[in-house]
């Protein structure tokens, strides 16, 4: 049995009403670590991101805001409504301003989405902008066939005509298209960040050993690490998995012209969102860690520093006195230790070398071969 639209109007008001209580949690959390310190006193005002801040009020607002025009539409189709055709006739209005403004919602959510994302991968690459020339094209793409159908949806010559429905020559090609860019644009932003992070990772540990404080439950309740850069490409993979699953399920929905297109749609703003904080939550509730990097060579180069030789008298006044002769090599081993803190107390990026001098109190490990 297909599902009807009176239906799939209902479906969407609850998917969309109970990721938004998800959604509600999640922003009041990601407010608290963007507007608050880890000691719960208020950031200066120099301090806040503000870029990050903005988009969360912006999706804040998108994401109520969609849920209330579902309310009022689905309160409007089954109470108020007494024409012919019953809720399925009120629905089905593609020029209603109701489902233009829920079109408008989902589309600028999805700028905004893509646009921090493509923000990100652009800092991530030290703001080259060769390498996101290709995602920024799409995401201009994506923006440009937005307005386009925004434009073609509100001057429709048949009012009364589903966005899954036949019917629409001119909206479907630029729906299809546009939502290709944006699902590629994530897709291939995501991987850029997540391979930008994975080699510097690698770089890392090509020079050092980490000594990571964090630890996770791995398979037969073994124990493993993971450092810092390795829990960021997590939280970013976790993160854009969960929004680019729900952006092709709807996708699909619209290719084969399912009504629950509209119930996929609605919960996808919400999830959109919820993903977008779940990023700010997850880095910063990470404790503050403390990261001991040992950089050893596998061959410490040894040389004589001196050659002591002593001689030592015996006090006894015995004619034949005692003399004793030892040679002393002292050797020094070239070994280094440093010290990479990266806990936020400090400066980004800062790093602090201390030798063995600092730690034992003694430059230099001594290798005494006493001759006889």
């Amino acid at each position: 049995m297909a599902l009807g639209i009176s239906e799939a109007q209902l479906l969407g008001l609850f998917l969309a009403s109970v990721f938004w209580g998800m959604f509600l949690i999640t922003f009041v959390q990601s407010i608290r670590y963007l507007l608050w310190d880890s000691k719960g006193n208020l950031k200066p005002l120099s301090t806040i991101n503000w870029p990050l801040l903005v988009v969360a009020a912006l999706l804040a607002f998108l994401s109520t805001f969609d849920v209330a025009l579902g309310l009022m539409h689905n309160i409007e189709a089954f109470i108020f409504y007494t024409g012919p055709g019953g809720s399925a006739a009120r629905f089905t209005g593609l020029t209603d301003w109701v489902n233009i403004l829920k079109t408008c919602n989902v589309v600028f959510g999805k700028l905004i989405s893509d646009g921090v994302l493509v923000y990100r991968c652009w800092v991530v690459y030290n703001k080259r902008w060769l390498v996101i020339a290709f995602p920024l094209l799409l995401w201009l793409g994506y923006l440009g066939l937005a307005i386009f159908v925004i434009y073609l949806e509100a001057s429709a010559d048949n009012p009364h005509v589903l966005l899954t429905g036949p019917g629409l020559s001119d909206l479907t090609p630029s729906i299809t298209s546009g939502w290709t860019m944006s699902l590629v644009n994530n897709i291939l932003a995501t991987g850029l960040i997540v391979y930008r992070i994975w080699r510097v990772d690698q770089e890392n540990s090509a020079f050092a050993v980490q000594s990571v404080s964090s630890r996770s439950r791995a398979f037969f309740g073994r124990s493993s690490r993971r450092t810092r850069l390795q829990n960021v490409t997590r939280i970013i993979i976790e993160s854009g998995f969960l929004y680019t699953t729900i952006a092709l399920i709807t996708f699909i929905t619209f290719l084969t012209g399912s009504n629950s297109f509209y119930a996929t749609s609605d919960a996808e703003l919400q999830i959109l969102s919820i993903a977008f904080n779940l990023i700010i939550i997850r880095i910063s509730t990470r404790p503050e860690e403390n990261y001991s990097v040992q950089t050893t060579r596998p061959h410490h180069p040894s040389f004589p520093l001196r050659t002591f030789t002593s001689v030592a008298e015996s006090t006894s006044p015995a004619p034949d006195e005692i003399i004793s002769k030892r040679t002393l090599e002292v050797m020094v081993t070239n070994e280094e230790n440093v010290d990479v803190d990266y806990s936020p107390a400090r400066s980004r990026g800062a790093i602090s070398f201390r030798s063995d001098m600092d730690m034992n109190k003694s430059g230099h490990d001594v290798e005494r071969n006493s001759i006889p």
